[in-house]
């Protein structure tokens, strides 16, 4: 790495033979239809720029996001599709371009080293501040790393070097069919309780939102008798690592947040670094539907799915809320690592087109790279046809077609977006499918990790 030997403890893809409980090189890994991969693009400059998509047919280019200096952003791609950055100021002058070509999925744009021409790059060098030349040695260190974990893993590094593994637990994927069983106090509502006793949940609480494993759930009266809920995680892919889980929710929890609907404002779905305000501001179709959130203070049912889904995840219901200053005092957050519920409509025809859930950290104004870590489904409503969870690129060794997992009513869809050594799993793209009759009601959990930016 330029300055003595490092060790990193990387995460490498286990033989696809071993996912069928088969012996190491007896199956041979399927080639995905979908040629979609990740593209993350790097400014090594001390400049701000703009990223945008080339669509090759002489029109303007379509705004991606603006890369801070030293700074990374990116989005899903195809091969062959092109990219440009341009000054912040000029839209019109292209710094550089880059064309798409799998297995890359990181493009640098560095104009400080001239190749070829040291008193060049010395000159850039010494126009730096130190600020700015210690942030440029950091990547150039971050992708000579990238060189060896390539080498070793087969896999791009998306994140900075270094990034933590993460902290929260991954549930294990080593074939499919593999089960996990978790036991929750947080059992159904079967009844529902009466308007007048769920009331909004004070943020503030902190400590006093704990409930220990003798004291009663909220609401007790209205749920089963059983005191406690069994969960069964069952693997539908190992890389990426997915599972179902049926009958996380009760239908009476279902109809609760149906009901929670009504009177609610939908707005068109937005994506992931969306960029406004330039020029040219484009209008996605990557994302047709309609959504709106529901947080986990609305009432004692939203805070219930939270801690089931919490129990399910390995974490501590503290994590997932505001905390009081003697909670996790060393995270240096208060604030919960689980986002609002994102509740998603999607009507005849709309979709969304595969992505990634994870981002691209700021390694200097967000040393911890947050990023999120896992997402969990929950399903409302059945389609009367389409509307399919799909992972394209999972890894399997019977078929070209991605893995499609049908809308249950109830039914929760738990994925990880980063890999066991902390970099982020390229193979976790995932797409809505287009409902083709009737319609599709989900809502979505992101969890953060380490924490929530």
């Amino acid at each position: 790495m330029g300055y003595g030997p490092q060790e990193f403890r990387a995460y490498v893809e286990p033989d696809v033979s071993t996912f069928y409980n088969a012996p190491p090189g007896s199956k041979t890994r399927s080639k995905p239809k979908h040629p979609g991969w990740a593209a993350k693009f790097i400014n090594m400059s001390n400049k701000r720029v703009r990223l945008f998509w080339d669509p090759r047919n002489g029109g303007p280019g379509s705004p991606i996001t603006i890369l801070q200096p030293f700074e990374a952003g990116g989005t899903a791609s195809f091969p062959r599709h092109e990219f440009y950055v341009t000054p912040y100021e000029d839209e019109q002058e292209i710094l550089h371009r880059w064309s798409i070509s799998p297995p890359q999925a990181v493009y640098y744009y560095d104009p400080i080293t001239v190749p070829g021409d040291e008193e060049a790059t010395q000159t850039n060098l010494d126009n730096l501040s130190v600020q700015e030349f210690e942030s440029y040695r950091r990547h150039v260190d971050n992708r000579d790393f990238a060189k060896h974990y390539f080498n070793f893993t087969g896999r791009e590094y998306l994140s900075m070097y270094p990034r933590n593994k993460p902290s929260h637990k991954i549930w294990r994927a080593d074939y499919f069919g593999q089960e996990h069983w978790v036991t929750t106090r947080e059992t159904h509502f079967v009844e529902h309780p009466q308007l007048e006793e769920l009331s909004p949940i004070k943020k503030t609480e902190g400590r006093k939102r704990v409930l220990r494993d003798d004291d009663p759930r909220l609401l007790q009266q209205y749920r089963t008798q059983e005191p406690y809920l069994n969960m069964t995680l069952k693997v539908l892919s190992c890389a990426p690592r997915a599972f179902e889980i049926n009958n996380f929710l009760s239908q009476t929890e279902v109809d609760h947040i149906m009901y929670l609907t009504t009177g609610m404002e939908l707005h068109r779905s937005t994506t992931a670094g969306e960029e406004t305000g330039t020029e040219r501001d484009q209008t996605r179709n990557t994302r047709t539907s309609l959504n709106t959130w529901v947080y986990r203070e609305k009432d004692q049912i939203i805070d219930t799915i939270y801690r089931r889904a919490a129990d399910l995840l390995r974490i501590d219901e503290a994590l997932m809320r505001p905390r009081s200053k003697d909670e996790y005092p060393k995270m240096g957050s208060k604030g919960s690592i689980a986002e609002a519920l994102q509740l998603v409509h999607y009507d005849v025809g709309q979709e969304y087109t595969a992505h990634h859930d994870f981002g691209y950290s700021n390694m200097f104004s967000s040393p911890k790279q947050p990023q999120r870590f896992a997402t969990v489904l929950l399903y409302l409503n059945e389609p009367e046809e389409g509307g399919e969870t799909e992972f394209p690129r999972w890894v399997n060794a019977e078929t070209r077609e991605g893995l499609a997992v049908e809308p249950q009513i109830g039914k929760a869809v738990l994925f990880y977006s980063q890999l066991g050594d902390g970099n982020m799993d390229d193979w976790s793209h995932h797409a809505a499918l287009p409902v083709k009759k009737g319609e599709k009601w989900l809502m979505n959990l992101w969890v953060w990790d380490p924490v929530y930016q």
